[in-house]
């Protein structure tokens, strides 16, 4: 399954930066996925979820392997930091494309998803 194309709409203020939509082969959407603002001012990516009546929340949809969410995580991170790039809309003097990139390194590093102690870069 190949993604076709990632679709991001700015957020206004707020740590949701913005929403994202992926559309893979061509064919099949998901919607509601969030890149969201994290510690140190870093973004990730955050999967469409639900409510539960316990007050919970679960994924209603999501990668089921390591190499899908990398894949997954790269293609909406760098599409958001065009998107931003290209609108100049940083807020914080042109640091969000710089915080972009730390994370999208930071979670495709092979550590991350090794759970493996290691030196930081």
């Amino acid at each position: 399954m190949e993604i076709s194309e990632v679709r991001i709409n700015l957020n206004k203020g707020g740590k949701v930066k913005a929403f994202a939509q992926v559309i893979f082969d061509g064919c099949f959407l998901v919607g509601d996925i969030r890149v969201l603002e994290g510690k140190e001012g870093t973004v990730y990516v955050a999967m469409p979820s639900r409510r539960l009546r316990n007050g919970s929340f679960r994924d209603i949809a999501h990668p089921l392997n390591t190499d899908t969410r990398k894949r997954l995580d790269e293609a909406i991170l760098s599409e958001y930091e065009r998107v931003v790039a290209e609108r100049g809309v940083t807020g914080d003097g042109g640091v969000a494309s710089t915080r972009s990139q730390q994370i999208a390194n930071r979670l495709l590093g092979e550590k991350y998803w090794t759970n493996e102690e290691g030196e930081e870069e």
